[in-house]
């Protein structure tokens, strides 16, 4: 066997130990990632053949051989089915989205589909018909979403890299409960194609990794690029500004840590200011307007025929959209637009935004609530209070670990300016040198 080979079987091994337990995949293809391993090998094997003749020694080979992929199941993947975890909706694509045919390229091998929250509309992992995602730390508690089953395999050595979609926080949040690095890209930067929309204007497509390192080199290749050097732990001479109206809504498990992990980012250098950011309020009414319409309208094809087969959550957010006048859609993209000029004010000569990923620990399975500093809060709400205003903006944002608390991970989330991505890895490369990529304790797989 080559190297490729043994970093899927390793995978599998993990897979077929854990997933019963945690459910992160919906749909896997064992034959098919062997067979797609193999091939990797075969083209390393000629390559270092060649090499050996002086024929391409500068040939670098493929960046990502071997590396097992999991790949949320609202992403088409040619070959397996894309349920969107529906009850019983799905299509079968002949053709891989834009995003994994460019994993293929580099040798990445697709291990399977992971779960999802119901057509990704859901921030807590849970799904009524495919069955809910575990969290890794303790499978009594939530894993969030709705990228829960690619944040839960690569936290646990079911794969070692994965492919998720972000619109209200969607990658950052399970990043941040399972203790894994999350990456929601400058809007745009990755192609959207072949995948089921949830709001065409908030959606981004991006990777989880359980290490900066891996996660910048899947971002590199997901924007069609050549992969840079792994980002330094260097922050000298950064200004960071810390986002207090985000850090008051987080429990004081997730401020204690966040607060060390700046205390860290001060010591290697970083200026740490306070950023006052406006309007994060309004910002979050104008996103839930926005995800309501957008979802309704990509719905509307099968919704009024199949509308029984939702569970009653998704089905009564994509009927309050129906209810949204355009009007009130329109001004809610005006003051969108507003908000980001306010934000861009408020940050103007930062580097970057740090705010927490979740406000909260990983929550029990079975939660509708949380008590955040003595106030009980919606748990939808609490979950997405720090990622879904800052998904109005073009910004990139990055969830990193930022240490552990009560025995669960702890994710700082940090937001730049649109195409910086570099400079968030660099801050998320110095706190992760510092706390180290975590690892579940108990239930983690090989590799």
């Amino acid at each position: 066997m080559g190297a490729a080979t043994d970093r899927v079987e390793a995978a599998i091994a993990a897979t077929r130990q854990l997933n019963p337990t945690l459910n992160a995949y919906l749909h896997v293809d064992f034959e098919g990632a062997r067979a797609e391993a193999a091939e990797v090998d075969a083209i390393e094997v000629a390559r270092h053949a060649g090499a050996g003749r002086g024929a391409v020694g500068d040939d670098p080979g493929l960046p990502a051989a071997g590396m097992p992929v999991c790949v949320k199941d609202i992403v088409d993947v040619a070959g397996m089915p894309t349920s969107a975890g529906g009850a019983d909706w799905v299509r079968h694509p002949d053709s891989d989205a834009t995003a994994v045919a460019r994993l293929r390229a580099v040798g990445a091998v697709i291990i399977g589909k992971g779960n999802t929250n119901e057509f990704a509309c859901g921030i807590d992992g849970r799904n009524p018909h495919k069955g809910n995602c575990r969290n890794p730390w303790d499978p009594a508690r939530l894993s969030g979403g709705s990228s829960s089953g690619p944040a839960v395999a690569v936290a646990t050595g079911m794969a070692a890299g994965a492919v998720g979609s972000d619109t209200s926080g969607s990658i950052r949040v399970p990043a941040a409960l399972c203790g894994v690095v999350g990456i929601r890209p400058t809007r745009g930067l990755v192609p959207v194609d072949g995948i089921v929309p949830v709001a065409w204007t908030l959606d981004a497509i991006g990777p989880l990794a359980r290490d900066v390192a891996t996660a910048s080199l899947l971002l590199d290749v997901l924007a069609g690029r050549p992969p840079a050097p792994a980002p330094r732990p260097d922050v000298a001479g950064l200004r960071l500004g810390v986002a207090t109206a985000l850090m008051r809504l987080a429990e004081e498990p997730v401020a204690d840590a966040i607060a060390a992990a700046t205390d860290g980012l001060r010591e290697a250098g970083a200026e740490i200011v306070d950023c006052e950011l406006p309007g994060l309020g309004r910002a979050t009414a104008i996103q839930r307007i926005v995800q309501a319409c957008e979802v309704a309208t990509a719905h509307a094809p099968w919704f009024e025929h199949q509308r029984d087969r939702y569970a009653p959550d998704v089905r009564a957010r994509i009927e309050a959209g129906y209810g949204i006048p355009a009007e009130t859609y329109l001004r809610a993209q005006r003051h969108r637009r507003l908000f980001t000029r306010a934000f861009a004010a408020a940050a103007r000569g930062l580097d970057a935004v740090l705010a927490p990923a979740s406000p909260v620990l990983a929550p029990p399975l079975d939660a509708e609530e949380v008590t955040i500093n003595g106030e009980r809060r919606p748990l939808r709400a609490a979950l997405t209070s720090s990622a879904a205003p800052l998904s109005q903006l073009d910004c990139p944002a990055v969830a990193v670990p930022a240490g552990v608390r009560e025995g669960l991970p702890v994710g700082l989330q940090l937001i730049g300016r649109p195409g910086r991505e570099d400079l968030l890895l660099r801050v998320a490369a110095t706190v992760e040198a510092n706390v180290g990529p975590l690892r579940p304790p108990a239930l983690s797989g090989p590799g």
